[in-house]
Parts: C-alpha cells; structure tokens; sequence
C-alpha cells in the first residue's frame, strides 16, 4: 500500500517517552493514528525511564542500520543499600544494607573505575534470550540463569549529586548497555548493593531530549496533520552519511539496486578512495537509497544496500 496515499510520510518521530509505559506502547499510540504505516522504534526503555525514543514511520524502519544510534547519555538516581530482583526501584526487595561512611572522593572514584570497557552481568528481568526465552520469563517462575557478561563501553559515568543514600548520576555509554547492570556493578563495588530509582534517556546518538515532543504533543500534530513540522525526513536522519545526486536518466539504477558509477552521478566523488563508506543516494534532493563503495574490475562505484519505494 502507498503510505504516501493514506496521508503518512516516512521518517522518524522524536518522542519524550513517560515513566510507566512500555516503549512499545508508546509506538501503538501513535500507530493508532497512522495505521497502517509500519512502524517501530530504535532502542527500548524500560517501563519507568523517561526521555528520548526515536519511532521510525514507512520507509524510514529500513534505515535503522545506518542511523546514529550512539553514545547514548542518561540521567538517573540510584538508591545505596537496597538490592531488588529487577536491579530498579520496581523490583522486589531482596536486600536492605548498611551503608557504609562514603566520603564524595570515595564515591567519585567509584564511578570513574567503571568506566571504560566492561564486562557487565545482564539483569535477570530483561529480553536477552537463554535457550529460545527472555530472562524474564525465567525470572517471572523464579528460576535463576546465569548468563554470561555482555561487553559495554562506558564513555563517562559522573556523580552530580548526593542526597543521604540517593546519588545523582550521568552516565554515557554504548548501545545495548543496562543501566541497571551498571549500578548494579557499582553497589557491589561499594559492598552494600545499590537499585535504580529513576532513569531519563537525553541522547540517543543524533537524537536528543531538547527536540523530543510529549506522546499528546505528536497526537495533536499527527490529527492535524502538521506531522510535517515534527518529523524528521529520512535524509535528516542520515545525515552524518554524505551525499550523491544521481544524474537524470539514471533513477532506474537506483530503483532497482544497479550499481552506481561516476557517469551515474552529478559530480565526482573520487569513489576509489573510498572504499566501504556508505552513502546517501538522492534523487531530486531526496534520499532514494543508501549505498555503499565497491569495487570491480571495471572500478569503484556505489552498490545500493538499502532503496526506498519513494525518495522521502
């Protein structure tokens, strides 16, 4: 089906997710209006966390691949002597410790030795997979899997404040970390375990809080269909790739992943010397494709990876 028919252009909607729902239910309520536009979002948050999720509308859920999805840059509080099933603040208590006389060079020490490349134990309430299921199934009928540690860059985790046994904290680092795992880590650095207790996502790669709108906020635009002043076009998205405009005569090759060549393209690129970086393709000032520098005998050129159905 023509999404563009129904009245839905593709791109990326910046939500300001709110504590207490799934990501996926922040996805539904929009889908509800642009059905039947596929939809989905580029990294999950946690029922309780707030702040920057990046929903992709047509067309624009085939670029994901390619998106700047990282570092991704939190707010939170973390909670000393308390250690929960969940690793939050949601979970079942399953510790209460003393905590010990932390003076603030102690604490910021401890924030900066996790930084770096970790090794980090997965939470037992998350979707990583053992044997075909999500951990949490096998959390929810109280069954315990050792998973193995997953790897995660943590580019900078800084204390902001402290009140009582309450820190405050920033912390930025790859994508796929838990940043349940990480205080997690920390309360046990500490010897009297630690739970999260709110978490706020302001960056997530190119996205970034201070350009997200409220779910109501999006609804209202969308029912207006002002979606226009709020969605961020495909090319937009991309835009960290640079760009080539396809020669009249050429669309076809585009349209139908043909390799690009220099007599292909509006101006030279010095493809030769750019072996495996990826392109935006446009056609008319619009993104048609994403492709990326090959070669062959006959030399470089541009291989379309990924084509959309209309330049958006």
């Amino acid at each position: 089906m023509d999404e563009r028919a129904e009245g839905h252009e593709a791109g990326v909607y910046l939500v300001d997710k709110p504590a207490g729902i799934t990501s996926l239910d922040a996805v539904r309520r929009l889908k509800r209006l642009l059905s039947p536009a596929r939809m989905g979002h580029t990294g999950t948050l946690d029922p309780m966390a707030t702040g920057v999720l990046a929903v992709c509308v047509g067309e624009a859920t085939k670029l994901v691949p390619y998106m700047r999805l990282e570092p991704k840059k939190y707010q939170g509080r973390l909670q000393l002597g308390r250690v929960t099933d969940s690793w939050d603040i949601t979970g079942r208590v399953v510790e209460n410790n003393a905590v010990p006389s932390l003076s603030g060079e102690t604490l910021t020490r401890a924030f900066e030795e996790l930084e770096g490349l970790q090794y980090l134990a997965p939470p037992q309430f998350s979707a990583i997979k053992h044997k075909g299921r999500p951990l949490y199934k096998y959390a929810r009928e109280g069954v315990v899997v050792e998973a193995p540690p997953r790897a995660t860059f943590i580019e900078a985790f800084r204390l902001l404040g402290r009140e009582g046994d309450h820190l405050a904290f920033e912390l930025t680092c790859s994508r796929g970390t838990y940043v349940r795992a990480v205080v997690h880590a920390m309360g046990q650095r500490l010897g009297c375990g630690a739970c999260l207790e709110s978490l706020r996502r302001t960056e997530c790669g190119r996205f970034r809080i201070e350009d997200a709108y409220s779910l109501e906020e999006l609804e209202a635009f969308v029912e207006g269909r002002q979606q226009g002043e709020v969605l961020i076009t495909p090319s937009q998205v991309l835009d960290h790739l640079n760009a080539c405009e396809v020669r009249e005569g050429s669309e076809k090759k585009v349209r139908h992943g043909s390799p690009l060549r220099d007599g292909d393209l509006r101006r030279g690129t010095a493809l030769r010397e750019r072996m495996g970086e990826k392109f935006r393709i446009m056609i008319q000032g619009k993104l048609a494709a994403v492709a990326e520098v090959r070669s062959d005998p006959q030399g470089a050129f541009l291989q379309p990876l990924r084509v959309l159905r209309h330049a958006a």
